[in-house]
């Protein structure tokens, strides 16, 4: 989501005659002459000691339409002192703040604006993408509606802001109403088609998704000309890795300023040889998921595992304290814990540079609540893109290496990454081997028929789509008295997941929706009642498929050709099962039929997961955090020696 950019340029107070200087000046305004503008604005200043305020707004209109916001933060922080009951001066301040990245402040310069003016839809809506840049989104809402409501006409803008946050808030009934109307007044937008897809799929309504797939591609020129946020694009069925890369340099590009990301580097002062390195590494850990959250429940372990004598870790967090156990083991697991939930991006930069990170590890990218735009400033002379987002993060300045295996991101593919690849041995994800399995519930506490194959996938909606659903069904309806168990969706996602089941002709009370439970162990104990877990495509489980080998589910998965889309084959290959990853949907049907047909099969795979509890390198975590530990070895070797090789 961009800053704000539109600026006003207005006298304030009582209307005075104006010079013809002045009235040649606010000609080239109108025209957006900025450099014009800008030396105009300098003339009049020269000859006029105390700073004409209608100049002085004038120049550093010229500065922010030239995109030189450093140079424009004096210029209109001295407008704003001067001129302290001009809304538009503080708005104009706000603007800039928030294009330099420092929401904090922009909030207080947009807050004053708005209590010298409260009507103002230009300066309401600018608060509520300032707010949505701090991830406040049901915060921001409110801003949007008002900006919308004082408007006085259709205010586009501040409707597709709304839209956004309402998306990011996962109020996705809500979005969707926003989205196909600005989708209806302006069919060629690839940007809006972009997020109706992505509210599409959350909300599991499909009946035009092919049709506006093949729209936003031919819009968007195969992706080219698409800056949604590329988190979004990664489960759009048919997208490419290349594409994929292209969506996010642009959203990257986007999201922050050129002058950041085209800043030459610092060189890195505290470079070093390995050997004769006087300290242990010190690995910082970047994270808005500190929380209840899939990468805070899969990341603990490696954290306590980490061997002191080679390494000191760090935790920074960026997101909110759910006070959860999770949170409190992660802020324990940690040698030193920095909550950066309230800091602004520069001072997040500032902060970790003051601790003297030697490698700081990214573990959100561009998901919700991550803070991409830190890395930008460069946080520690080596920065790593790992575990939480399933692609590049689209700027060499933003991440050195992406951490992944051969499996998931071969060599072959790196032309589809900004970072340079790096690859643990065996599966890039690691797991909480702490959690001990308790009895699974009976079928019928869990909400399960008594009888019957159970087919599991408890993966998010927009995971899902209709060549998922056609595969899951013509299983079901090969499999009699099968029934096939799902996460709980939100919204209505539930009711229409059941329309789609009975249009391929399979009763709806055989999707069985799990309602969300508090405990981890009793999440993974029902697990265990389930008898074959279907992996979704293009995005995979995950964090998900962890949990469900880790229950002795066995799993079937179609290998893909992005990241996302091949994770489900890493884990398999590093549980021992690669004889159950599909090169095919006929090949993926066959697998899971033939496991229906033949439970003696079946059986010596639950044994083999369980045995695989112990001995799988899916599940070693001691050997799994020494392999990461070698690599960042050799990055830190790589950044010596200024080798930047790909690393194996």
């Amino acid at each position: 989501m961009n800053p704000p950019r539109k600026t006003s340029v207005r006298a304030a107070g009582r209307r005075q005659p104006m010079s013809p200087e002045l009235i040649a000046l606010m000609r080239l305004v109108e025209a957006e002459r900025h450099v014009e503008v800008e030396a105009a604005a300098r003339r009049i200043i020269g000859a006029h000691p105390a700073a004409h305020p209608l100049a002085l707004k004038a120049l550093g209109f010229a500065l922010i339409g030239q995109g030189r916001f450093d140079d424009a933060l004096p210029i209109v922080r001295m407008s704003a002192e001067r001129n302290a009951h001009d809304p538009e001066a503080h708005n104009n301040l706000g603007i800039v703040l928030s294009s330099l990245m420092r929401w904090h402040e922009s909030l207080a310069s947009f807050e004053r604006a708005i209590a010298l003016k409260p009507d103002d839809p230009e300066v309401l809506k600018n608060h509520g993408v300032a707010l949505s840049r701090m991830h406040k989104w049901n915060e921001a809402v409110p801003f949007f509606l008002r900006a919308i409501e004082c408007h006085p006409g259709d205010y586009v803008e501040a409707i597709a802001q709304l839209a956004n946050v309402l998306l990011a808030a996962n109020r996705n009934d809500e979005a969707s109403v926003c989205l196909n109307e600005l989708w209806k007044n302006d069919p060629e937008n690839a940007g809006i088609l972009s997020q109706l897809l992505c509210a599409s799929l959350k909300r599991c309504e499909w009946d035009e998704l092919t049709d506006r797939l093949a729209t936003l591609r031919a819009l968007s020129d195969g992706y080219r000309k698409v800056a949604d946020n590329p988190f979004v694009v990664l489960s759009f069925p048919g997208a490419t890795a290349e594409e994929q890369q292209w969506v996010a340099a642009n959203h990257c590009r986007g999201s922050i300023p050129e002058s950041v990301l085209d800043a030459p580097r610092v060189p890195a002062e505290c470079a070093r040889s390995v050997e004769d390195a006087p300290r242990r590494l010190r690995i910082g850990y970047l994270s808005g998921d500190y929380r209840n959250h899939p990468v805070g429940l899969i990341i603990p372990q490696v954290i306590e595992l980490h061997d002191r004598s080679r390494v000191e870790v760090f935790g920074f967090s960026t997101g909110a304290d759910d006070r959860s156990e999770i949170r409190e083991r992660l802020r324990l697991a940690f040698d030193h814990f920095v909550d950066l939930a309230e800091c602004s991006v520069s001072e997040t930069a500032r902060r970790i540079r003051s601790d003297a990170i030697d490698i700081l590890v990214d573990l959100s990218g561009w998901t919700a609540d991550g803070r991409p735009e830190a890395l930008a400033l460069r946080c520690a002379p080596v920065q790593v893109n790992w575990l939480g987002y399933a692609g590049t993060i689209g700027h060499p300045k933003l991440a050195d290496y992406l951490l992944g295996d051969p499996v998931v991101t071969p060599h072959e593919d790196q032309a589809y990454y900004t970072e340079t690849l790096a690859h643990l041995p065996h599966c890039y994800l690691p797991a909480d081997t702490t959690v001990h399995l308790e009895a699974p519930p009976s079928r019928l506490d869990a909400g399960l028929p008594e009888s019957g194959f159970v087919f599991c996938s408890f993966n998010n909606s927009y995971k899902f789509n209709p060549a998922v659903f056609d595969l899951w069904c013509r299983l079901l309806s090969e499999t009699p008295g099968s029934i096939l168990w799902l996460s709980q969706p939100g919204g209505s996602a539930g009711e229409r997941l059941q329309k789609e089941v009975a249009a391929r002709g399979v009763a709806p009370a055989r999707l069985i929706f799990a309602p969300r439970v508090e405990s981890r162990i009793d999440h993974l104990s029902r697990l265990q009642l389930a008898d074959l877990a279907l992996d979704p495509f293009p995005y995979n489980s995950h964090s998900t498929g962890i949990d469900v080998l880790w229950a002795g589910v066995p799993m079937v998965s179609l290998l893909g050709d992005t990241f996302p889309g091949r994770v489900g084959a890493s884990l398999l290959r590093t549980v021992g099962l690669s004889e159950l990853v599909a090169r095919s949907p006929d090949d993926y049907c066959e697998l899971a039929l033939a496991l229906v047909r033949d439970p003696d099969r079946l059986r010596e795979l639950r044994a083999r997961l369980a045995a695989g509890r112990k001995h799988s390198a899916l599940f070693d975590m001691p050997n799994f955090v020494r392999s990461l530990e070698d690599v960042y070895s050799r990055m830190w070797q790589g950044l010596v020696t200024g080798k930047m090789a790909v690393l194996v």
